[in-house]
């Protein structure tokens, strides 16, 4: 049910420019054409400078909705409901050289309506 919920907000932003942003940064910008989930990351099709590029990002824990915006919550306290236990074994499993998305929250954002 939550899988669907996202999925069906995120397909609202298909033929729009959007931005892609990992703690405050842009990672990746353009007009989204296709969206799919794949295993356990989304994956985007987006069309910049005339290409084709392909975006995967992980599935989230949590999200929130906003008009042109979804923020996605990648945090720890999110994936272990604040439990301190589950929370401590989860550190212990941190590679060295985590994903960028660990422990961010990321934002999808509609820059231009088409």
């Amino acid at each position: 049910m939550i899988a669907e919920k996202l999925e069906q907000n995120i397909n609202r932003f298909l033929q729009q420019k959007v931005d892609f942003v990992v703690n405050g940064k842009s990672v990746k910008t353009g007009k989204l054409i296709l969206f799919c989930v794949k295993d356990f990351y989304l994956v985007f099709t987006l069309v910049v400078q005339h290409s084709k590029k392909v975006f995967e990002i992980p599935y989230p824990y949590s999200y929130n909705i906003n008009d042109n915006k979804i923020i996605l919550n990648y945090t720890l306290e999110t994936f272990c409901h604040n439990n301190i236990d589950i929370k401590n074994y989860a550190k212990l499993m941190i590679p060295k050289k985590p994903n960028k998305f660990h422990n961010t929250h990321a934002e999808i954002i509609i820059v231009e309506n088409s």
